[in-house]
């Protein structure tokens, strides 16, 4: 009796003992170093076509874009090849409305690459355009390219009243100097196509030349 006892205590001691090393024991969760990397989507290649949607007059709009890389430039873009047309050159590239004729367009947005820094490029911007345009400068920043200089000439000079062609510069420092993004849009397409440039321009990263 006494050893049938001993033998009980003996088995409950060590059933008690395993007990305790399990509630010792870690689940092998992932913590933020362990952790697997989020998957990112990979990069768009040159002549990449996808579809997106914009907001026009408060309205949802499907918009079909194509992804391009200019490394003469320096820049990647995504465009909408429906409603703009490519015109390149060595010196610049120009996205040209589709109704416009291309050898005299309205609204257009036109990217080209400087040597010069960001803030040098910009002074040189803002003495040409002041000559026909009330200047506004501010610090402004692109979705995928980041920090840079915005000029808004939408205000005829000395006279309070906006003229009928209208420019927005964009001044994006580069390791190489900079890039230059000048939007070119008439008053009466103006909203709509300022609009349109706006999502184009935030999708605007610079790459090495």
């Amino acid at each position: 009796m006494k050893n049938a006892m001993r033998k009980n205590v003996s088995l409950l001691l060590l059933l008690l003992a395993l007990l305790l090393c399990g509630c010792g024991k870690k689940e092998n969760v992932p913590t933020a170093e362990t952790a697997a990397p989020v998957e990112t989507s990979p990069l768009r290649q040159d002549g990449e076509r996808f579809e997106d949607v914009i907001i026009l007059e408060g309205m949802e709009e499907p918009v079909k874009y194509e992804h391009i890389r200019n490394a003469a430039l320096g820049f990647e873009i995504d465009y909408d090849y429906e409603s703009f047309t490519r015109d390149r050159e060595a010196e610049r590239e120009r996205f040209i409305s589709v109704y416009d004729d291309p050898q005299r367009p309205e609204n257009y947005l036109e990217i080209s690459c400087s040597t010069e820094d960001a803030e040098t490029a910009a002074a040189s911007v803002i003495e040409t355009l002041s000559q026909e345009y009330e200047i506004t400068r501010e610090d402004y920043s692109l979705e995928k390219a980041g920090s840079c200089i915005r000029i808004d000439a939408s205000e005829a000079k000395g006279g309070g009243w906006m003229p009928e062609h209208l420019q927005q510069v964009y001044i994006i420092p580069a390791p190489d100097g900079c890039r230059i993004a000048a939007e070119h849009y008439a008053i009466e397409a103006s909203e709509g196509f300022g609009r349109r440039f706006s999502y184009i321009m935030h999708s605007f990263s610079v790459i090495p030349r």
